[in-house]
């Protein structure tokens, strides 16, 4: 992995040649951005662009709150970058000619924004130093057909962690200006999270979940009893194909939750122990592809499966489901961390 920094100021990005998300086909129904105001009793779509037209044809990657001001929310897309300033209620569309899989907002500076993704042949992480009007390109991945699909900013550091389609983990310690290289996890980097400023979590496709406690130099897999040569010893935690999300109790230690095509489960014990939770659903359809965690309370929690939503008011024991009037699924999940009871969907194609 060669350091490669270009910086392009105002730059335009040329169409994106590859995709981020893998499609299992063609659905009907609103994609975009579903809005509850009621913590998670009814859904309605807050697709509106600000002058003209609507985002019910894009389908969200990933959502971020200005740590500021929750009313203003980043939505990636493969199309580009759009923006609210107005809970939902507008968006802009504020950059073109990248697909961007995941976006990182600076928690001392709201106005400087990171994004990852792809441009022609070349995985990108892009920056803005003035809230989305203008962008400079800060990292080129040399190799070809390998986007950047995650990336994360410590709370209290200057720390970039970012990671590729092929599984390798690259970092930045000046706010992106230099990267090195760093681990390879040998699957495809699905979500980057930190959980404190050197604690770090990274998920990969199928390899699972790793966690770092020095920002990201050296990583522990938490998620080996998943595999299938530790199935047999603990029989009540199935093999896991696929991950596909996860969230960490913001309030509570060593409590983890993860979204897996066989299911979802969680840890109270950082990795220790995990089991799978109980989903009112048929087996056939337990391919869990997004959750979250309310920041402000424990016991809510929120998962999808397809364009199902289940919530749970106390921490997973009993569920309530809800059926979205689309047929497309459930991407993202992002509770408003400033007024908890507003919760926003993200719709796309299948992951």
């Amino acid at each position: 992995m060669s350091k490669l920094i270009v910086l392009m100021i105002g730059v335009t990005f040329a169409a994106a040649s590859c995709n981020l998300t893998e499609p299992l086909g063609i659905t009907t129904g609103s994609r975009g951005i579903f809005k509850s105001e009621d913590g998670g009793e009814s859904f309605r779509t807050a697709n509106d662009i600000e002058k003209k037209g609507n985002i019910n044809n894009v389908s969200v990657n990933a959502l971020a709150f200005s740590p500021d001001n929750s009313e203003v929310i980043y939505l990636a897309s493969n199309s580009g970058i759009y923006k609210t300033e107005s809970a939902a209620a507008g968006w802009i569309y504020i950059l073109s000619g990248i697909a961007v899989s995941d976006l990182a907002i600076d928690p001392r500076n709201p106005d400087v924004i990171y994004a990852a993704g792809v441009s022609g042949n070349n995985g990108k992480i892009i920056r803005s130093k003035d809230g989305g009007d203008n962008w400079s390109e800060i990292y080129t991945e040399p190799s070809k057909s390998n986007p950047v699909t995650s990336l994360a900013i410590s709370q209290s550091t200057s720390v970039l962690i970012a990671g590729l389609a092929s599984g390798e983990i690259i970092r930045s310690f000046d706010g992106g200006d230099s990267w090195q290289a760093g681990e390879d996890l040998q699957s495809r980097v699905i979500k980057i999270r930190f959980a404190g400023a050197n604690s770090v979590y990274v998920l990969a496709r199928t390899a699972g979940l790793f966690k770092s406690l020095d920002s990201g130099n050296a990583w522990t897999k938490i998620t080996s009893v998943f595999t299938r040569d530790n199935v047999f010893s603990n029989p009540g935690v199935p093999a896991v194909s696929a991950f596909h999300d996860f969230a960490v109790d913001p309030r509570l230690s060593g409590v983890v939750y993860l979204a897996a095509e066989e299911g979802l489960f969680r840890t109270v014990s950082d990795g220790a122990v995990w089991n799978i939770l109980n989903l009112p659903l048929k087996d056939t359809a337990l391919k869990v592809s997004s959750l979250a965690v309310n920041p402000a309370n424990s016991n809510n929690l929120f998962v999808s499966v397809g364009s199902t939503i289940l919530k749970s008011s106390n921490g997973a024991s009993t569920w309530e489901t809800r059926e979205l009037r689309t047929e497309q699924a459930v991407r993202v999940i992002a509770i408003d961390p400033q007024s908890p009871n507003v919760v926003y969907l993200g719709l796309g194609e299948r992951k």
